[in-house]
């Protein structure tokens, strides 16, 4: 349904298209708010790392049924990451001066592996890498959710996979590492709760 003109700008005028904020943090309360915010999500991961080790654990007894608790499990560790990501440097880096102070306080620098959201980037629109492996694949073979390689096909052609001897999961042949991800949560959680926990007002 179309809407006349006329009623199309009353309705923008109730709700305005507002301008991405560019905040930055200085205010403590701000602060502590963020870092209340890393804390969750750095336990999503720990939590997310605890649920693919106990998938693994059935997958090695047999349990098969495990492949979808597995790929359950990795899929949040990732989103948790790409949450971090977010909050400390914006949506794909674009707050990063703003953010400066959170990173600096919970000992994050520009290196660490969860500033990359690529990997959570492909789980999320997956739709659109559907879309682009129809248009470029020659095979139009289909891999996915795999554990361990599977021979013979064009990169293109095999989307979610884990390499169980590293713990790394790969995309369209590209790599990345869980037990980096979880090493590096792991390293900041403790950091971070004790900033989080320092009283709004002080610095």
């Amino acid at each position: 349904m179309r809407l006349a003109p006329m009623v199309r700008r009353w309705l923008l005028s109730l709700f305005p298209r507002s301008k991405k904020r560019r905040v930055r943090i200085a205010d403590p309360l701000l602060l502590r708010t963020f870092q209340n915010q890393v804390v969750f999500q750095l336990r999503a991961v720990s939590m997310g790392a605890k649920d693919v080790d106990a998938a693994v654990a059935r997958l090695n007894s047999g349990d098969r049924s495990a492949t979808t608790q597995l790929w359950f499990a990795i899929q949040n560790m990732l989103t948790a990451a790409a949450n971090v990501s977010k909050a400390c440097w914006g949506q794909s880096g674009s707050l990063a001066k703003e953010r400066k102070l959170l990173r600096k306080s919970i000992g994050i620098s520009n290196k660490s592996p969860l500033r990359k959201t690529g990997m959570r980037n492909n789980f999320e629109h997956y739709d659109e890498r559907l879309d682009m492996w129809w248009e470029k694949s020659k095979q139009h073979n289909h891999a996915d959710m795999n554990i361990g390689a599977i021979g013979g096909l064009a990169a293109i052609d095999s989307f979610r996979e884990l390499d169980p001897s590293t713990m790394e999961v790969i995309f369209w042949g590209r790599r990345y590492d869980l037990r980096g991800l979880v090493a590096e949560a792991e390293r900041l959680l403790p950091v971070a709760e004790a900033e989080a926990a320092k009283p709004h007002w002080q610095p």
